[in-house]
């Protein structure tokens, strides 16, 4: 993926509430997406 390019769409369960759906957003909000390794993980 580059930068500006659309991402595809996904959807993210949530831990303490609703999840995320990419599509609920497309087009009324302006989202980043930052992506790392799991936090609080060894390596």
């Amino acid at each position: 993926m580059n930068v500006g390019e659309m991402a595809p769409e996904f959807a993210l369960q949530g831990t303490t509430g609703p999840g995320l759906d990419l599509k609920d957003l497309r087009g009324k909000k302006r989202v980043a997406l930052f992506f790392y390794p799991a936090d609080r993980t060894a390596g």
